[in-house]
């Protein structure tokens, strides 16, 4: 990896604690980057606090069992992405656009009181369980269905394919493909919640396989990479 890659993928401002982006039926992923537009006066606070320090975002779906945010500290999942904040603009009207990359799932231990707009809670770091022996037949395997339902659907994003084709862990590559297909949300927050590299590439390999030979399916499944602004 080289220095400009290490410098994104720099953890050492964190200190266990986050900055909370509760969002609904939205799934990061480390290695992937989520494009946000951010407008709402928490977050604006939280994206500059962010900017003046660490550049550090914590994204987190919203409780499956409370989807609708109807109060202003909605349930949250206990696994989020500790993401940084890499290329954005700082808008006329206060607002934000952003990059956000992707680079560790953590698991949210307690809420923190934060004396801010937004919600902090203390996170530990979760690390991938690796598989024993060589990654390289899944890795391919997983490379070649990808690869088909793309060609299915239509040709591949040039930055993915790019990504792709870099040589990323097994690991590496289960996160890239679950952010960049269009899964149900809980689908994509069990991925994320799963540190079991081999259990994710068994799963994303099952539902490449179903869908390969099918057109319309595979271009359902596939979604814009990376995709527009969200609107939060």
């Amino acid at each position: 990896m080289d220095d400009q890659m290490s410098e994104k993928h720099d953890l050492t401002g964190f200190r266990s604690v986050c900055r909370l982006f509760p969002l609904p039926g939205v799934v990061l992923f480390p290695h992937a980057v989520l494009p946000l537009h951010i407008f709402e006066p928490r977050y604006c606070q939280m994206t500059a606090d962010a900017l003046d320090s660490d550049r550090l975002v914590t994204v987190v779906q919203l409780s499956a069992t409370d989807q609708e945010e109807s109060n202003d500290s909605p349930p949250i999942e206990s696994v989020a992405c500790l993401g940084k904040i890499l290329n954005f603009d700082r808008l006329p009207d206060g607002q934000f656009n952003f990059l956000l990359l992707g680079l560790k799932r953590v698991r949210l231990i307690r809420e923190l009181p934060s004396g801010k707009l937004y919600r902090m809670a203390e996170a530990a770091i979760l690390e991938d369980e690796l598989p024993e022996g060589s990654q390289e037949p899944t890795r391919t395997e997983l490379i070649d269905l990808f690869q088909a339902v793309t060609q299915r659907a239509g040709a591949i994003d040039p930055d993915l394919a790019s990504m792709l084709a870099t040589g990323l862990s097994l690991g590496a590559l289960t996160d890239v493909i679950a952010h960049a297909i269009g899964l149900p949300p809980a689908l994509k927050q069990a991925f994320l919640a799963d540190c079991c590299v081999n259990r994710r590439a068994e799963g994303l390999i099952e539902i490449l396989s179903q869908v390969s030979d099918r057109q319309t399916m595979a271009g359902m499944l596939l979604r814009q990479y990376p995709p527009t602004f969200s609107a939060n």
